[in-house]
């Protein structure tokens, strides 16, 4: 076992965390109060913290006022995916303890885990957790915040709001949390808000019709099975995994997973444990699905496992998202190309709103995080060179920023007397450019005019 990776120290640990370069902080951005540490070691599972204080951003230029929006925005917090993790772990768990292979910690980890497992009964795999609505609800609330007078000329014209969803169930209750938090500020939007209907060409196209080069790229791409065995076998991930399962398990146990005598699958399911990593991976899922489910009982993982083996697994994960739904390779845009659907979605919309003031969409991690590369947004879309392997220490891409629980993409819609139509996108509620080669209007940093965007990202 590596010695340096059993004594990583908490200022590597950090500073690995850390982006590379740190972006420059927009003028009047709130700090986060959740340790940096602790908000990237949960990678995708990160629940949502908006990135800048609304009433810091910078001032229309003049003669424009805002009249429109269109949102996108990830499912909020939620339980585990599925069936899945929650019941391995604990098949492995009572073998182990069948064989008197349990530590003391490895008891308190089964406590832990059963009472995980009896949060989702009898079947709230999939939904959002009391966190997922209580996000969407203040996410709705900060925009009527921001945006009074966008919803005041919609009552007043009796203007429309659209609402649509990948299909899925976490995103539909997702849309429904959201639209509570507008109407309970202000119950007169409520006979403007459409009945919620799937769209998934615009958010599921990763399966929709035309998604075809995107899913042979994902089951077989020599680059991406290249990368990915690579990644899984650094010895440092692998040390990583039995430093954290020997404070669980009995060296005896440890020893039968580790030579393959241990084989745990479930029907109709991938998932399995196979060996000390495939356990490692499955111990992380639940520690991050944790930090998820606050308002539904304290699974505090905090005694059992440590930062320090933590890394290296969150670390893989977040390379697992760059390469599958992120920036990935130089020089190929497989991965995000079908964003563009929805981006040219939210311009057409923009543009010409047909009666309607906003368009309010909820979707996935697996169409924030191509959105984002799509839209240049920085540190969500730098690639990596085919032989430079992702790590921590060469890319700034962590899933956690770029598409946390809850993640959003909003288009602010402001218009002159004269028509001209500009647009302020904010990611995760913080003013945000869109591609360097995309130019913003004279005298501004964050409004791009709709013709420049449609340019500059659709040509």
């Amino acid at each position: 076992m590596q010695k340096t990776l059993l004594t990583l120290s908490l200022t590597w640990l950090l500073t690995a965390c850390q982006p590379v370069q740190q972006a420059a902080t927009p003028t009047g951005e709130q700090a986060t109060t959740t340790p940096v540490a602790e908000r990237f070691l949960l990678t995708s599972k990160t629940p949502y913290q908006p990135q800048q204080d609304w009433h810091s951003y910078s001032a229309a230029p003049a003669g424009f006022t805002a009249v429109g929006l269109q949102h996108v925005a990830r499912h909020g917090s939620r339980f585990l995916s599925g069936k899945g993790d929650d019941i391995l772990m604990l098949e492995l768990l009572a073998l182990a303890a069948a064989e008197q292979g349990l530590t003391v910690r490895g008891e308190q980890l089964a406590e832990l885990v059963q009472r995980l497992h009896q949060a989702h009964q009898p079947d709230k795999y999939g939904e959002i957790s009391a966190l997922g609505v209580q996000e969407q609800q203040q996410m709705a609330q900060r925009l009527l915040a921001r945006l009074p007078g966008v919803f005041e000329q919609a009552i007043a014209q009796q203007l429309r709001i659209e609402v649509l969803h990948s299909g899925r169930e976490r995103a539909d209750q997702s849309g429904d949390a959201f639209v509570a938090g507008l109407t309970a500020e202000l119950p007169a939007l409520v006979p403007l808000l459409d009945a919620a209907r799937a769209d998934e060409a615009t958010l599921y196209f990763y399966k929709a019709e035309g998604s075809e080069d995107f899913e042979r790229y994902r089951e077989s791409d020599p680059r991406l099975m290249r990368v990915m065995k690579q990644l899984e076998a650094d010895p440092a991930r692998q040390d990583a995994a039995l430093a954290m399962l020997s404070r669980l398990f009995s060296p005896a146990f440890l020893s039968r997973l580790q030579q393959g005598e241990i084989e745990l699958t479930l029907p109709d399911d991938d998932d399995a444990i196979r060996n000390p990593l495939d356990a490692a991976n499955v111990l992380f899922s639940l520690y991050s699905i944790a930090s998820n489910l606050t308002l539904e009982g304290p699974f505090d993982f905090a005694d059992i496992l440590l930062d320090e083996h933590l890394l290296p697994l969150a670390e893989l994960d977040d390379a697992d998202s760059f390469y599958g739904r992120g920036p990935a390779f130089a020089g190929d845009d497989i991965t995000y190309r079908l964003a563009g659907r929805l981006v040219a979605d939210m311009l057409d919309k923009a543009e010409q709103p047909n009666g309607y003031v906003a368009s309010i969409r909820f979707t996935h991690a697996q169409v924030l995080m191509p959105l984002a590369a799509f839209l240049g947004i920085a540190g969500a879309s730098e690639p990596l060179p085919e032989n430079v392997l992702y790590s921590y220490q060469n890319s700034d891409w962590r899933s956690g920023r770029v598409a946390p629980m809850a993640a959003n993409v909003q288009w602010e819609v402001y218009r002159n007397a004269e028509g001209l139509t500009l647009i302020r996108m904010l990611h995760h509620e913080q003013e945000t450019a869109f591609a360097a080669h995309c130019q913003p209007v004279a005298g501004s940093r964050y409004f791009y005019s709709s013709s420049e965007l449609r340019r500059c990202l659709l040509p």
